[in-house]
């Protein structure tokens, strides 16, 4: 740890002091944040690569009120197909599980359904669903979370806007969700700030956020609200100026709007999922009008000293 000027002590992550301390890493400092004595904030260290991505796609395919509603009915299959197809995204360097930057919600007294899953402090069992299964989709909300045995409960994930990584994973992440794109092209194209106001010149400037989800039954204990204003307390004590997310839920869009002071955000796009159109095969198309949210916000969080 170091302390800065400011007052504010700042938390070096250091991934081989780390990674032989089982799943997920203790904080060094909460600054503030505090949570009921069951749970706990830990960073995401690369062994729980794999943990992540599952609960990542099985809160946007279940969890999401868009994403649920766009493909009901092969959610499961779209889950596990992401999940495969992403794997290259997760195991880059400088993404969610490995870079240092993104954190989860720990419940220490989690029940695990196995008993091997439990000498191992947590399981994933992915793996191990056949894709072309024709029953995937009979329980298959129940069998996906069941093989999520594991105790990350909440988890907020990031990247430096800087160090963005290998295109090619990029690439796979795209074409694993590819509804996804359109969405990050309306940003860009209605973004109001000038072109290269507030673009990062150097790592450890901006923060990208990259997901954010809960496990079922975790849900309205304000679980999210935590773990939103310790990342924005700690990506400040490293120098992080600012923190841009695409807000897919009203309870996260409330949250980043209204950040703790002295910190600043504003509302920079909002997405109109309902009214959307694009061009496909010479005619016009609204992929999204099937969302049960009808707008989408880019949000940005300047962290800021007075």
């Amino acid at each position: 740890m170091t302390c800065r000027k400011d007052g504010i002590t700042a938390t070096k992550w250091e991934p081989s002091k780390h990674r032989t301390m089982g799943p997920g890493a203790p904080i060094q400092n909460n600054h503030g944040v505090e949570l009921p004595p069951r749970y706990e904030i830990r960073l995401v260290t690369p062994n729980l690569a794999n943990s992540i991505s599952a609960l990542s796609f099985f809160t946007h395919y279940f969890g999401s009120p868009i994403w649920s509603a766009i493909y009901e009915g092969r959610q499961t299959r779209e889950a596990l197909k992401a999940y495969h197809a992403c794997k290259p995204f997760y195991d880059m360097p400088e993404m969610a599980a490995r870079n240092g930057l993104s954190f989860c919600i720990w419940d220490k007294e989690f029940g695990f359904k196995k008993p091997e899953s439990a000498t191992k402090g947590g399981a994933c069992y992915w793996d191990d669903f056949d894709i072309d299964d024709p029953n995937l989709e009979v329980n298959g909300r129940q069998k996906l979370l069941d093989a999520l045995d594991f105790p990350v409960v909440g988890f907020g994930l990031s990247f430096d806007k800087f160090k963005p990584g290998d295109p090619k994973g990029w690439e796979a992440a795209s074409e694993a969700t590819p509804l996804n794109g359109p969405m990050g092209k309306y940003y860009e194209t209605h973004d109001p700030r000038p072109k290269g106001s507030w673009e990062p010149t150097a790592v450890g400037q901006v923060i990208e956020r990259v997901g954010s989800g809960m496990r079922p039954g975790y849900d309205g204990k304000g679980f999210m609200q935590a773990l939103s204003k310790f990342i924005m307390l700690e990506m400040k004590s490293r120098g992080y100026r600012a923190i841009q997310i695409n807000c897919g839920a009203p309870q996260m869009h409330r949250i980043w709007s209204n950040p703790p002071k002295p910190f600043r955000s504003s509302t920079l796009v909002t997405f109109p999922t309902w009214i959307f159109e694009m061009e496909e095969d010479g005619r016009k198309i609204r992929p999204y009008e099937k969302s049960k949210l009808s707008n989408l916000y880019l949000v940005w969080t300047e962290l800021l000293d007075h």
